[in-house]
């Protein structure tokens, strides 16, 4: 949410790495959730679906955006009232209105963590903690029959 604020390059790096970061281990925990607490015999339909709703997502928001950018959003921060409200921090222009796109979508996420106090959300860790864990010793060596 931080790296469109101003155009630095600097700053896109930076925004860049920390999310490259975070990506693997968020989608690593997703991962274990659904192994841990999917039944072993649903698990194909629960990574299934989840994988359907990701790629179903992309292209949706991709073409829902796109005008949303052209009509409303450049607009705004080239001539409309977006260059007198938040034109002095942000400047002005057709980059900082995609620079301001950047910032919703990153606001957009943050609010979803608001998730994390539903009651569904507890619901799903409680049971997520209930799941036995295998056990991580090493079996007993085969002992030959005397």
């Amino acid at each position: 949410m931080g790296f469109p604020v101003r155009s630095s390059i600097v700053l896109l790096v930076i925004g860049f790495f920390i999310y490259m970061g975070l990506v693997p281990v968020v989608q690593a925990a997703e991962q274990t959730i659904i192994q841990a607490v999917v039944p072993y015999q649903r698990q194909g339909r629960g990574f299934g679906f989840a994988q359907t709703v990701e790629r179903a997502a992309s292209p949706i928001s991709a073409f829902l955006i796109g005008p949303i950018a052209q009509l409303w959003v450049i607009p705004f921060m080239s001539t409309g009232s977006g260059t007198r409200l938040i034109g002095r921090w942000s400047r002005t222009g057709p980059d900082r209105g995609i620079a301001l796109v950047f910032m919703l979508a990153g606001l957009a996420g943050l609010i979803t963590m608001i998730a994390m106090k539903s009651r569904p959300y507890r619901i799903l860790s409680a049971r997520y903690a209930d799941v036995p864990r295998p056990q991580l010793t090493e079996p007993a060596p085969d002992t030959p029959d005397s």
